[in-house]
């Protein structure tokens, strides 16, 4: 090959130069091609010119090739022409997305989601936010509304302005996973640009090294913008990581969140959302098998809460106090059904998880009751941490409770790790004889401190054992999906019976 562009990919080639030299290669290629038993396929050749003579020449040895115009050039599935073109590829990206759209919504609640937030939305278009400047682009509004209008198809929530850009925000920081497209474009291009420069300079002729380089105006023009959107005046030290850019984009977004909230319970509610594990459940792979699929129901309480999205109708509960459209009174109701259910299953899943890691245990061992009465919920029949045998016992307060808002707003987890002081003020005499762990966690998914060092330990002996690399998220998954099941079920539990509404709507 002669000419000056000369790349190739396995059967994919590009070749780049003048008319002349492009049609000797071509030619060769044809040549040397059918020598070896290979035979360029015209039909999928693409001559892209604006020469019409240049067409000319190549349409005399091969009649078949197809003629594309400079503006209209698509290399590889990305736009390399104008910035129409762009928003063509981006309108075709789109109408594929509300295909697949209409067909989640056939799907239950949890699979949707799983497969909109990890396959169906933003994965589906970051080949192309990485290879064009398209955040500009127009159809990334269209793209984020047919986003947001699925998720509450799925959901069967409505979202306001400020829960669902709380909802765009990445699962450590609060949000629930589902990013913008006219967020990610950004950093997306900005990061490719970076990270392939050495390797277009590379593949291009040296006469055009000067505008491939990193200081390209493409480049240029989109750090600008950046510095506009964040507020910032030098770009992030890692050019080439997409996470890089993209930190400060989601710091304003979430500070725009923050400032959107003006009472105890919000702010409480955020800061619980971005605490480590919190959202677990929103990365569990929904799976029967193994307890981490929730039903629509729990799913549409679980982020209706983390996002501070209505839940229920105002009604009484079954204890006579009112419920809000939040329905956050039934997580703290002490007639609510789901608290027992969800206390069950947690003890369930640690004492399964000791099982993993070849340590048996028993639930509410009768040796061990205090002068109350009160047994603790768990025991290991094996010493657990020097010499001694594990004793736990669960708890989960409510982050949203008034008496613990005052203490939930000072940072995630504090009401959970005040539990956990109280449960080791109760279990002080069985704490002289064995190791005793109080666990909590709250209700919006924060760990106490006791709870973190004790499934941190868990999960490396389950990983011990099992040689399982994921074993410890995994246990925190469960761990999660268990919480907002129970979450639900304490909040449907405050609802009236059946009987209860014929008397309301039969009278």
């Amino acid at each position: 090959m002669k000419s000056e562009m000369n790349v190739w990919f396995m059967d994919d080639g590009t070749l780049g130069g003048d008319a002349e030299t492009l049609l000797s290669d071509f030619n060769t290629v044809c040549r040397i091609g059918s020598e070896l038993g290979l035979l360029l396929n015209e039909q999928k050749c693409e001559l892209v010119t604006d020469d019409f003579k240049v067409l000319e020449k190549f349409r005399a040895v091969a009649p078949a090739i197809l003629h594309v115009k400079t503006h209209h050039a698509v290399l590889l599935g990305a736009p390399i022409g104008s910035s129409e073109e762009i928003d063509v590829i981006l309108s075709k990206k789109l109408a594929e997305f509300q295909r697949l759209a209409t067909r989640l919504k056939m799907l239950s609640a949890h699979d949707a989601f799983f497969l909109l937030k990890n396959c169906f939305s933003l994965p589906k278009l970051q080949y192309i936010l990485r290879c064009a400047p398209c955040y500009h682009s127009p159809v990334l509004v269209k793209y984020d509304d047919m986003i947001r209008d699925t998720l509450q198809s799925i959901l069967n929530i409505t979202l306001t302005e400020s829960a669902w850009l709380q909802a765009t925000l990445p699962v450590r920081s609060g949000g629930i996973g589902i990013r913008l497209a006219t967020q990610v474009a950004l950093p997306a291009f900005l990061s490719s640009v970076a990270s392939s420069a050495d390797l277009v300079v590379q593949l291009l002729p040296p006469r055009l090294h000067s505008s491939a380089s990193i200081n390209d105006q493409l480049f240029i023009t989109a750090v600008d913008e950046w510095k506009i959107r964040t507020g910032q005046t030098q770009p992030p030290q890692v050019i080439v990581s997409q996470k890089s850019w993209d930190v400060s984009l989601v710091g304003v977004a979430k500070e725009r969140v923050l400032s959107a909230v003006h009472n105890q319970a919000g702010i409480a509610r955020l800061i619980a959302a971005a605490a480590p594990h919190s959202g677990a459940f929103l990365q569990a792979l929904p799976c029967s098998a193994v307890g981490t699929r929730l039903d629509d129901a729990s799913l549409r309480v679980a982020v209706a809460l983390r996002l501070g999205a209505a839940v229920c109708a105002p009604h009484t509960c079954i204890c006579g106090a009112a419920v809000d459209t939040s329905g956050v009174h039934g997580l703290s109701c002490r007639k609510s059904a789901g608290r027992h259910a969800r206390h069950n299953a947690l003890n369930d899943i640690i004492k399964r998880s000791l099982a993993s890691a070849e340590i048996p245990s028993r639930l509410e061992p009768s040796s061990l009751s205090r002068s109350d009465g009160k047994r603790p919920d768990g025991m290991t029949m094996m010493p657990w941490k020097q010499g001694r045998c594990l004793v736990w016992d669960f708890t989960c307060p409510d982050t949203l409770a008034p008496s613990h808002l005052n203490q939930a707003v000072t940072g995630s987890g504090v009401v959970a790790t005040a539990a956990e002081t109280i449960k080791r003020l109760k279990y002080e005499s069985i704490s002289r004889t064995y190791d005793f762990v109080p666990i909590a966690i709250e209700t919006l998914g924060a760990l106490g401190s006791d709870a973190a060092v004790f499934f941190k330990d868990l999960g490396a002996r389950v990983l011990a054992v099992t040689k399982e690399r994921r074993a410890p998220e995994f246990l925190m998954q469960r761990i999660s999906v268990a919480i907002q099941r129970g979450n639900a079920a304490c909040i449907y539990g405050t609802l009236p019976s059946a009987s209860d509404l014929d008397d309301i709507f039969h009278v």
